[in-house]
């Protein structure tokens, strides 16, 4: 007696399709755009991940969409790291690590560090994996300065975005020194440190940006 496949079997092969369709989508733009930036085109990615036209719009309905799921995982991969670290008995040594793990990102993923000033930077997914992201390094921050290793003035907000300037820093001579991103970093983590005893602090000319100001400027990226 022949057996009836489940009902169910067609829908979870479609299911399972689906899900290899989008990933194989994310993988090849994940290493297109971080080569070539954002710029590259979705037909161009179409062809590299072997999928026809239809099947990428059927995953990603737009190259935001697209994006925004890249830059989702990116993030969510620096929070794991992060959370790993929080526990390190030497915070500031710990927030050292974070940076440097995220400027090596930065300085390696052009087509990541492109989407954290476009729209796509706007999708609520994107949005909700950095605010996990940004609970995590505050964290980290926090004990460092209760540590005494980072100055009290310092915010998350100067955090995050500073590690924007490392990458932007070595930018013009990334094809001569792949690696000057570690100098410029370096240069930034000891302007964070707390100044050695006996040593004046000079106040900062601004107060740091708090995190509602910097939601609300990441929030606009999606304003037509």
């Amino acid at each position: 007696m022949s057996r009836t496949p489940a009902s169910g079997a067609p829908a979870t092969r479609s299911r399972a399709d689906a899900v290899r369709n989008q990933r194989l989508l994310v993988d090849a733009a994940a290493r297109s755009f971080a080569e070539g930036g954002l710029g590259i085109p979705v037909s161009e990615i179409v062809r590299e991940a072997g999928l026809g036209k239809g099947t990428a719009f059927r995953c990603f309905s737009s190259k935001d969409q697209l994006v925004a799921a890249i830059a989702t995982e990116r993030l969510e991969e620096l929070t794991a790291l992060t959370l790993a670290l929080a526990d390190d008995e030497d915070a500031g040594k710990a927030l050292y690590a974070f940076m440097r793990a995220a400027a090596r990102l930065y300085a390696a993923d052009r087509g990541f560090f492109e989407s954290l000033s476009l729209a796509p930077h706007a999708q609520p997914e994107v949005l909700a994996a950095e605010e996990k992201l940004t609970d995590a390094v505050a964290a980290v921050l926090r004990r460092a300065q209760e540590q005494g290793a980072v100055r009290a003035d310092i915010s998350t907000v100067d955090v995050m975005l500073l590690l924007g300037g490392v990458r932007q820093a070595a930018a013009p001579l990334r094809a001569e020194q792949p690696d000057l991103w570690q100098r410029y970093l370096d240069v930034v983590f000891d302007g964070l440190r707390t100044p050695a005893p006996g040593t004046a602090q000079r106040p900062y000319a601004v107060d740091a940006p708090s995190l509602a100001d910097y939601r609300r400027a990441v929030e606009a990226l999606g304003t037509p």
